[in-house]
């Protein structure tokens, strides 16, 4: 039956249809996002952040050739509400500066082309930004992410791994990994070229290996150039060249081969290409500077070389690897049996590159490397950590065979839904932790947007409560809205509530007020999220407002559920006169009862 398998998945049509089905699902993902089919739907750009930082290189090259990117001042005013203009610097003689590496840029060179002729064929704005640019960088992306596919699945076959292992290693990739969402969101950024392109040097160098041709090791001396100049860090996977080998006296007197008179020519012609993408990159620099560099980032670096951030790039719930791409989980497990399977020379070298990169990247002063969906600086070399996978899956029983479909299929849907949170803001792009990621799994409320990203208020330990609860018989069933107590044109004085028969009891005109609001709470939709907003006044002045979205503090639909909201304003006593709190629900409608609202007194010195 597995010979049956195989023979099925070998045909041409079959492997066909893997990557047809691949590119479909990335293109429709980044169509939905940014509206290539759809010209209604077309409000957002993918060139944005780093990713706008990477592609200024090629307007500035091949329509403005200047070297100041003095166009992106114009291009800001012509598309102000785009991110075009972001990560730019400035040098000292004013001249603006951006310090990303070229790599990038040179891989989209051809899509660029193409689209500054489509732009001017369409009469589009053929400026470099207009849709036509970002269309055709969209299909440059869709092209090399198939591309790094490709160069995977013949280095795995190369490995000898059957067709089955390394169909489900791809799909698990593609869909269960934030190489994903690089493909169709954050699209110029340099991780998804990095993928294409590391898998290709690595294709080529076993290549090599195996048939002793010069052709192949030309190959390999320019992509591993080129994979450099898009992120320096790609030049760690030297650590796991030698492993490709048999044992180490194969490695050493391949690498006398490399210097032997026989292999002169095509060692000169390699270190040439080799030094093409590089070329580039000292060129621009200078035009820049007027200094060859090859490190742009002048003013950042590896900081953290003596207190490296390793495990927190691996299982942290703030971007660890394992966490938000799960299916590299059955990396672990594959590993082990690759040992065991006789293929230890292998384990020591994927192992060895892992916690140097690990320890590399980790190092890095901006260890979590910004906002982003899980730690995107892995994704350059996930065709590394694919390989123990395919050998897993290679060598396991029918049924442990299964258990590995099964597993996957699951973490496609986690890994999924982690990219639907990312989308609605339910995931912080940068903050995560534990506590939030834990309430959050598997939740797509949209209730939850946004919810994070507001600070929480909390009265502080030591606290006075000037009033009992207040209750209030607002017990509307259900309620559109309401005001609680006061309004901004008619706020309730604090010494004088004879509506509810209570006073203020005395209080230290110069302590901190506080208020505290709780109620029972019953969401009829998981699109609920009515605000809660208290307003402070001097007389018939507006000091300030503090409002908090309360439909996420509720676990569940469809059920009542208590819930408590502290203010915490910052205004003394004597500053204010009144307070107003009011429901703010929009166009849905809510339910709530058992309303009480509590006013405390602090001193933020104790």
């Amino acid at each position: 039956m597995k010979q049956g398998l195989e023979k099925f998945l070998a045909k041409k049509w079959m492997i066909f249809l893997l990557f047809a089905s691949l590119t479909y699902v990335f293109g429709t993902k980044t169509d939905r996002r940014y509206g290539w089919t759809n010209e209604e739907s077309r409000d957002a750009t993918p060139i944005v952040s780093d990713g706008a930082g990477y592609y200024a290189f090629l307007p500035n090259w091949f329509i403005y050739e200047g070297t100041d990117f003095e166009f992106i001042k114009e291009i800001n005013e012509k598309y102000p509400k785009t991110g075009f203009k972001d990560n730019f610097s400035t040098l000292k003689n004013g001249k603006l500066y951006y310090k990303y590496y070229t790599g990038t840029a040179q891989c989209l060179t051809p899509f660029f082309l193409i689209g500054h002729a489509h732009a001017q064929m369409a009469g589009e704005d053929a400026d470099g930004y207009s849709w036509p640019y970002q269309l055709w960088l969209n299909v440059g992306m869709l092209f090399y992410v198939m591309l790094g596919f490709g160069f995977l699945f013949l280095l795995l076959r190369r490995l000898k791994l059957d067709y089955f292992p390394i169909y489900l290693t791809i799909i698990g990739l593609g869909m269960a990994t934030n190489l994903c969402f690089y493909v169709y969101r954050d699209i110029p950024y340099a991780h998804v070229f990095s993928f294409a392109v590391v898998n290709g040097a690595l294709l080529f160098w076993l290549k090599w290996i195996q048939e002793k041709r010069g052709r192949s090791f030309l190959i390999f001396a320019f992509l591993f150039g080129l994979s450099g100049m898009i992120r320096p860090t790609n030049g760690l996977i030297l650590f796991i060249l030698p492993f490709f080998f048999e044992n180490h006296l194969a490695f050493v007197a391949a690498i006398k081969g490399v210097f032997n008179r026989k292999f002169l020519k095509t060692l000169v012609f390699a270190a040439l290409v080799f030094s093409l993408p590089i070329l580039v990159q000292l060129l621009t620099s200078y035009g820049q500077t007027g200094k060859l560099l090859l490190n742009a980032y002048s003013n950042e670096g590896f900081d953290n070389w003596k207190d490296p951030y390793m495990f927190q790039i691996l299982f942290g719930f703030r971007k660890g690897m394992f966490i938000y791409a799960p299916f590299l989980l059955l990396m672990i497990p594959g590993l082990i049996v690759m040992f065991l399977k006789s293929q230890r020379r292998m384990v020591y070298g994927i192992l060895l590159f892992t916690l140097i990169s690990a320890y590399v990247i980790s190092a890095w002063w901006c260890w979590w490397y910004g906002g982003a969906l899980g730690m995107r600086s892995m994704i350059d070399f996930y065709g590394i950590f694919a390989i123990p996978i395919a050998f897993l899956i290679q060598r396991a029983s029918a049924f442990w065979s299964i258990f590995l479909v099964v597993f996957s299929a699951f973490s496609i849907h986690v890994y999924q839904v982690y990219e639907r949170q990312y989308n609605f803001n339910i995931m912080h792009y940068d903050y995560m932790n534990y506590p939030v990621w834990k309430k959050i799994f598997l939740k797509e409320d949209k209730r939850l947007n946004w919810v994070f990203y507001s600070k929480i208020d909390t009265l502080p330990e030591h606290i006075r409560a000037i009033t009992p609860p207040l209750g209030f018989s607002l017990n509307r069933n259900p309620l559109s809205s309401a005001v609680i107590y006061g309004s901004k044109t008619h706020p309730v004085s604090m010494d004088n509530l004879p509506e509810m028969g209570r006073r203020f009891s005395r209080k230290d005109d110069l302590s901190f007020v506080g208020v505290q609001v709780s109620m029972h709470v019953f969401l009829n939709t998981p699109d609920e999220n009515p605000t809660l907003l208290t307003q402070y006044f001097k007389g018939d002045s507006l000091l300030g407002e503090r409002g908090t979205m309360i439909g996420w503090r509720p676990q569940n639909v469809g059920e009542w559920e208590k819930i408590k909201v502290d203010f915490v304003p910052e205004y003394r006593w004597k500053e204010i006169d009144s307070i107003s709190c009011r429901l703010i629900t929009g166009k849905n409608v809510i339910r709530f009862r058992e309303l009480k609202i509590q006013f405390f007194e602090y001193d933020p010195l104790e």
